[in-house]
């Protein structure tokens, strides 16, 4: 591709915001007989036609240095002439998604079994999407103002006035290297929409540009007066990313609005998204050519609930339907989860179905606000969901990956949120190395450690010059975030952060032996040996928990240090609590948890994120404090939480999970999922545990709780389309039994219940022929009773 010239309009109306179309003839005879490949790629978002039919988009978010091109195969073609039509859309400004400050152009490459084919191209600026001023919101691209009657017809070459010569663009990426995209193609699924209500409207604010949005949510939708036109309003059953299709009947030139919302307020659909730190603009418009049409948007738009604006009476137009085809990487989940609970059945679900939403050429922080790929999303509780779900890293290892090419120029960190408006978070930086390792081990894999290893040890580096006498302390400019609630005042010790950098520490030890790097290794540990010194003698309370923060100057004493929920709940991870603090540090977890909102219901709410408040917790650090929680046998307790907290989300009306337990935040975030992926791992019993040499080992750690029977079926991350089905119960009799069937070897250590008998692959065991703690080789299939 790098040969491919870049091509852009000569002459462009505006510099942002603006539509160009390329043509180019392609015969059948001279392309050959055989299948047409095409490379396509550009800097801004593109939508590719073929004979007037739409074939593919791009492109996939990428990093400028390090480019990727998409793919697509069209069948043999016949002798005639057809017509290859590219739509690009130049945004013109920083988004989450693509990066701004970049000339706009289109590459394209044909090849057919007679090699590479000509292509005479032609260009038009698209006069049918108007200028406007509102974009979506600061983190996002553009309301869109389509003037369907202006469209052209993409099934002939060249239709209408305008058309141009393309000019060249010299190296817009430099010298860049170009490869394949990394990923798969994103999926279009159907998604049916429900009307729920209907009838007319007067208009109350101001002229058509105004405010978009303000006009639209002001408009009387019970008019006392004449009415302007009439409105339907649908439920798309969830939030996903959609791009709305509605097939409407109209006089040419009414004007069409759609309005989405992730939830209705008062009742209605408020076109605009909360917390995006911005003006926002959730809504496009349409004018209608004349008769019956199909309006579709450009991009997709993240909502459940769709309220579509007539601007005429029911009796000169018509909605015949409308509906969405969502924009997802993934379809059916490779794996699944059923319990004797209907409502953790139903949460787990909620889970999959909020993942899959967020699944797209990135896993997204949530489809409607930024679609922003944060690290905090993708390497903590996107992993881990990821693989008992779909059972596929793909979307991990490539934001793991440009998280190191988006590494910060001046000191190597690695980026936490990236490419576009990127962000660099002390917390993600360290989440990136763990999740680099928890990767590698998973997948086992080391093709990622190996080109990521330089911004691994520039990041911890960084946290390393950083250190004083009590632990590592990062100057102003670097976002020190670890939880919504949890602040930090200046002067002070984060002694969270510094409990994952005891994490990251031994975790780089790990990578580092992994690459064959033992004398590096082995300075790691003896560095996170220093810092766990650090924490005994600096970070413990007087009854033996962990602060939330000490002074980086002076000295503190035990009894003058508050215990920190994060902190302790880190600690429990970390392993360090002995036998007389453990008990401690898991009721003073357990008591704060059952303290907050939504467990208590008078309790401080996160109702916004300057809401500061030590009595908070949220769904994202539940990976956190459920896990310490599921790993110090208290699984009761977390059951009870799930049907507690993720139930009151169930009860607020919620199909997909809320970013926070509270209703004025996004309703879909997929660092909410901490249950899903914690029921198919603790509830189903089985945990990974693979370690530098074997990426199949497991633990086996039963705790039903008050679960009378589980079943499911976890997808191998290592040998595609393989699993492992599990299935246990309650027995009449008494005792449990348990029965594990495995499509590929496995190493299993049963840690904890009282065997009574076991059989591996068929043949029964004795009690004592083999260490039931040690591991065991399972190559078909395990069953156990547990008295």
């Amino acid at each position: 591709m790098i040969g491919v010239p870049c091509l852009w309009h000569p002459a462009p109306s505006r510099s942002q915001n603006v539509y160009v179309l390329f043509q180019a003839r392609i015969s059948g005879q001279a392309a050959g007989a055989g299948p047409l490949r095409l490379r396509v790629f550009g800097i801004s978002l593109y939508r590719l036609y073929w004979d007037g039919e739409e074939i593919g988009e791009g492109p996939a978010r990428f990093s400028p240095d390090r480019p990727e091109y998409d793919e697509l195969e069209l069948p043999a073609l016949d002798g005639g002439e057809h017509v290859l039509s590219a739509i690009v859309h130049d945004y013109g400004v920083h988004t989450r998604i693509l990066m701004g400050g970049l000339p706009p152009f289109l590459q394209c490459e044909a090849t057919g079994p007679n090699g590479a084919l000509p292509l005479e191209w032609k260009c038009m600026e698209l006069s049918a999407f108007g200028p406007t001023e509102r974009r979506v919101n600061g983190q996002l691209g553009w309301m869109e103002n389509c003037d369907t009657r202006r469209l052209p017809n993409l099934q002939l070459a060249f239709e209408g006035e305008g058309w141009t010569e393309p000019v060249v663009v010299a190296k817009p990426l430099g010298d860049a290297a170009y490869g394949p995209k990394t990923i798969g193609d994103c999926l279009s699924l159907p998604a049916e929409a429900e009307e729920i209500a209907r009838g007319e409207y007067a208009d109350r604010f101001g002229y058509i540009d105004d405010d978009p949005p303000l006009r639209f949510l002001s408009r009387d939708l019970r008019p006392g007066v004449p009415a302007d036109g009439f409105w339907v309003r649908y439920d798309l059953g969830r939030i996903g990313l959609y791009r709305p299709r509605i097939e409407i009947e109209a006089p040419a030139g009414t004007i069409v609005e759609a309005g989405y919302s992730e939830s209705l307020t008062d009742g209605k659909v408020h076109p605009v998204i909360t917390l995006s730190a911005s003006t926002s603009c959730s809504m496009d418009r349409w004018i209608a050519k004349g008769g019956r049409q199909v309006l579709q948007t450009f991009v997709p738009r993240g909502f459940r609930y769709l309220e579509v604006h007539i601007a005429a009476s029911s009796s000169e137009a018509r909605v015949f339907r409308a509906e969405g085809t969502m924009r997802t990487l993934y379809d059916r989940p490779a794996g699944s989860f059923q319990c004797a609970d209907p409502l953790l059945n139903e949460i787990w679900s909620m889970g999959a179905a909020t993942l899959q939403a967020c699944c797209e050429d990135a896993l997204i922080d949530t489809p409607t606000r930024e679609r922003g790929q944060w690290l905090g999303d993708a390497a903590v509780t996107g992993m881990e969901t990821l693989s008992v779900v779909y059972g596929n890293l793909e979307l991990v290892r490539r934001g793991l990956l440009q998280a190191s090419y988006r590494r910060r120029s001046e000191d190597g960190l690695a980026a936490g949120l990236c490419p576009g408006q990127e962000a660099y978070l002390t917390s993600y930086a360290l989440y990136w190395i763990i999740g680099c390792v928890r990767y590698s081990r998973l997948t086992g894999s080391l093709e990622l450690l190996r080109e990521g290893y330089d911004t691994a040890e520039r990041t911890l580096a960084f946290f390393i010059s950083h250190k004083g006498a009590r632990g590592t302390c990062p100057p102003p400019g670097t976002w020190d975030f670890l939880d919504w609630g949890h602040s930090v005042s200046a002067g002070e010790i984060n002694v969270s952060l510094n409990l994952l950098l005891i994490m990251a520490l031994k975790e780089m030890a790990a990578w580092e032996r992994a690459l064959g790097m033992a004398d590096e290794a082995e300075l790691r540990l003896a560095q996170a040996e220093e810092m766990r010194r650090i924490a005994g003698e600096s970070y413990s309370t007087a009854e033996g928990l962990l602060a939330k923060s000490v002074p980086a100057e002076g000295a503190s004493a035990p009894e003058e240090r508050k215990a920190g929920f994060h902190a302790t709940v880190l600690g429990l991870l970390n392993e360090m609590f002995d036998e007389r603090t453990k008990p401690l540090a898991v009721e003073f977890v357990k008591r704060h948890i059952s303290s907050c909102f939504p467990n208590d219901p008078q309790a401080p709410r996160l109702s916004h994120p300057d809401a500061a408040s030590d009595r908070l917790i949220t769904p994202s650090f539940a990976y956190f404090s459920l896990q310490a929680l599921w790993e110090a046998g208290e699984a009761e307790f977390v059951l009870e939480q799930y049907r507690s907290c993720w139930g009151w989300m169930l009860e607020q009306g919620a199909t997909t999970l809320l970013e926070v337990f509270d209703t004025r935040w996004s309703h879909c975030h997929p660092w909410s999922a901490a249950p899903t992926w914690q029921l198919s791992r603790y509830l189903l019993g089985l945990i990974p545990a693979p370690d530098d040499r074997d990426s199949n080992r497991h633990r086996l750690l039963f705790q039903p709780g008050s679960v009378s029977s589980a079943s499911g079926v976890i997808p191998s991350l290592t040998d595609e389309g393989a699993s492992i089905r599990i299935e246990w119960k309650r027995e009449e009799a008494g005792g449990w039994s348990y029965a594990l069937t495995t499509d590929r070897p496995i190493r299993i250590r049963v840690e904890n219940g009282n065997i009574s008998k076991y059989a591996i692959d068929g043949v029964d065991e004795a009690e004592g022929d083999r260490r039931v703690n040690g591991w065991i080789e399972v190559g078909e299939s395990l069953t156990l009773t547990f008295a």
